[in-house]
């Protein structure tokens, strides 16, 4: 997979499965399980993740290593949101389509956030170790 291809995939994932999120919401809505106004919590959640994306983005920034999915990472992080997760960013991501779901509050929604992380969990995430497993070796598996 070439970068140009894959750079776009993690983003891509998200945004889709928000926008699949609504679809399923509108159109086949099985049941609402989250009624207004309990499904705002939905927005604290949204809110809460991407303000939490900056931690990672501004330590990745500060190793001065890319933040591009599918780049050549220049350093190995392990501090901060990164010494709970391997992959923190992509973990909030999940939490965002969560918090997308509650906030459309039908049951049908709630397939969106696990499409979501079955794409990073087992396409995005196993490609980006095998690269750092490769780049960094030793290091990498220690962490």
């Amino acid at each position: 997979m070439t970068k140009k291809i894959y750079s776009p995939i993690p983003v891509g994932t998200l945004l889709s499965s928000i926008v699949l999120a609504y679809f399923l919401d509108q159109y086949i809505p099985v049941a609402e399980i989250i009624p207004v106004p309990f499904n705002k919590i939905g927005w604290v959640i949204i809110v809460a993740a991407v303000g939490s994306m900056i931690l990672p983005v501004l330590i990745m920034i500060k190793k001065k290593t890319t933040i591009m999915p599918g780049e050549q990472p220049s350093a190995l992080v392990t501090s901060g949101l990164f010494s709970f997760s391997r992959n923190p960013i992509y973990l909030l991501d999940v939490i965002v389509a969560i918090g997308a779901a509650i906030v459309f509050g039908s049951l049908s929604a709630f397939v969106a956030p696990l499409l979501c992380f079955v794409v990073l969990n087992f396409l995005v995430i196993p490609f980006e170790e095998r690269n750092l497993r490769t780049l960094f070796g030793q290091e990498y598996v220690a962490y």
